[in-house]
Protein backbone atom coordinates (compact mmCIF):
# COMPACT_ATOMS: atom_id res chain seq x y z
CA UNK A 1 0.00 0.00 0.00
CA UNK A 2 2.78 2.52 0.82
CA UNK A 3 5.57 1.21 -1.98
CA UNK A 4 7.84 4.54 -0.91
CA UNK A 5 8.13 3.70 2.61
CA UNK A 6 8.76 -0.08 2.14
CA UNK A 7 11.28 0.38 -0.31
CA UNK A 8 13.85 2.19 2.21
CA UNK A 9 15.34 0.07 4.86
CA UNK A 10 16.15 2.64 6.90
CA UNK A 11 12.60 4.11 7.49
CA UNK A 12 11.69 3.10 11.42
CA UNK A 13 9.09 0.49 12.27
CA UNK A 14 7.81 0.91 15.63
CA UNK A 15 5.52 -1.06 18.32
CA UNK A 16 3.96 0.50 21.18
CA UNK A 17 3.56 -1.48 24.77
CA UNK A 18 1.77 -0.42 27.43
CA UNK A 19 1.59 -1.84 30.76
CA UNK A 20 0.19 -1.28 34.53
CA UNK A 21 3.46 -1.04 37.01
CA UNK A 22 2.98 -0.97 40.53
CA UNK A 23 5.69 -1.77 43.35
CA UNK A 24 5.58 -5.51 44.97
CA UNK A 25 6.92 -4.23 47.88
CA UNK A 26 4.45 -1.13 48.05
CA UNK A 27 0.62 -3.11 47.46
CA UNK A 28 -1.21 -1.00 49.76
CA UNK A 29 -0.18 2.72 47.96
CA UNK A 30 -2.61 4.55 46.27
CA UNK A 31 -0.73 5.28 43.04
CA UNK A 32 0.41 3.08 39.68
CA UNK A 33 2.53 4.62 36.73
CA UNK A 34 1.62 3.56 33.54
CA UNK A 35 4.73 3.23 31.08
CA UNK A 36 4.37 3.36 27.22
CA UNK A 37 6.99 1.97 26.04
CA UNK A 38 8.24 2.10 21.85
CA UNK A 39 10.12 -0.42 20.14
CA UNK A 40 12.10 0.06 17.25
CA UNK A 41 11.91 -3.22 15.17
CA UNK A 42 14.40 -2.94 12.63
CA UNK A 43 17.18 -3.76 15.22
CA UNK A 44 17.81 -7.37 14.70
CA UNK A 45 15.59 -9.59 16.92
CA UNK A 46 18.27 -10.34 20.15
CA UNK A 47 18.27 -6.82 20.44
CA UNK A 48 15.54 -5.06 19.57
CA UNK A 49 13.89 -6.74 22.47
CA UNK A 50 16.37 -5.91 24.78
CA UNK A 51 15.29 -3.49 27.87
CA UNK A 52 18.61 -1.15 26.62
CA UNK A 53 16.77 -0.56 23.14
CA UNK A 54 13.41 0.28 24.07
CA UNK A 55 12.17 3.93 24.14
CA UNK A 56 10.36 5.23 27.03
CA UNK A 57 7.99 7.36 25.41
CA UNK A 58 5.30 8.22 27.88
CA UNK A 59 4.69 7.66 32.01
CA UNK A 60 1.16 8.25 32.82
CA UNK A 61 1.23 8.69 36.83
CA UNK A 62 -2.49 7.77 38.12
CA UNK A 63 -4.59 6.65 40.97
CA UNK A 64 -6.31 4.12 38.60
CA UNK A 65 -6.87 3.20 35.37
CA UNK A 66 -6.26 6.60 32.94
CA UNK A 67 -9.42 5.13 31.50
CA UNK A 68 -11.34 7.51 28.43
CA UNK A 69 -8.72 10.05 29.60
CA UNK A 70 -6.01 8.65 28.28
CA UNK A 71 -6.24 10.87 25.30
CA UNK A 72 -5.00 13.66 27.24
CA UNK A 73 -1.57 11.69 27.76
CA UNK A 74 -1.26 10.34 24.33
CA UNK A 75 -1.62 13.51 22.28
CA UNK A 76 1.57 14.64 22.42
CA UNK A 77 2.73 11.10 21.28
CA UNK A 78 0.19 10.87 18.42
CA UNK A 79 1.29 14.28 17.13
CA UNK A 80 5.10 13.15 17.14
CA UNK A 81 4.06 9.87 15.06
CA UNK A 82 1.97 11.59 12.39
CA UNK A 83 4.89 14.10 11.98
CA UNK A 84 7.45 11.12 11.43
CA UNK A 85 5.27 9.02 9.44
CA UNK A 86 5.22 12.55 7.09
CA UNK A 87 9.03 12.21 7.16
CA UNK A 88 12.19 14.65 8.93
CA UNK A 89 15.24 15.02 7.18
CA UNK A 90 17.84 13.27 8.86
CA UNK A 91 22.09 12.64 8.15
CA UNK A 92 22.44 8.97 7.35
CA UNK A 93 26.40 8.36 7.93
CA UNK A 94 27.28 5.45 6.24
CA UNK A 95 26.62 6.49 3.04
CA UNK A 96 27.03 10.40 3.54
CA UNK A 97 23.86 12.04 2.68
CA UNK A 98 20.65 13.29 4.01
CA UNK A 99 17.71 11.54 3.76
CA UNK A 100 13.83 12.00 4.38
CA UNK A 101 13.68 9.38 7.45
CA UNK A 102 9.81 8.18 8.03
CA UNK A 103 8.10 6.24 10.93
CA UNK A 104 5.39 3.82 10.77
CA UNK A 105 3.78 2.49 14.52
CA UNK A 106 3.01 -1.07 13.11
CA UNK A 107 1.63 -2.22 16.03
CA UNK A 108 0.11 -2.42 19.65
CA UNK A 109 1.26 -4.94 22.37
CA UNK A 110 -0.91 -4.68 25.63
CA UNK A 111 -3.13 -6.66 27.72
CA UNK A 112 -7.08 -6.92 26.34
CA UNK A 113 -7.99 -4.26 29.18
CA UNK A 114 -5.68 -1.68 27.54
CA UNK A 115 -6.51 -3.05 23.85
CA UNK A 116 -9.77 -1.17 24.90
CA UNK A 117 -8.58 1.83 26.20
CA UNK A 118 -6.04 2.31 23.26
CA UNK A 119 -8.62 1.52 20.91
CA UNK A 120 -10.74 3.93 21.14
Amino acid sequence: MHSDYASDPRHVRLGLARDKFQSILSCDTTYSIWPLVLICYNLPPWLCMKPSSFILSLIIPRKSSPGINIDMYLQPLIYELKLLWKGVVAFDAYNNEYFNVRTALRWIINDFLAYTMLSR
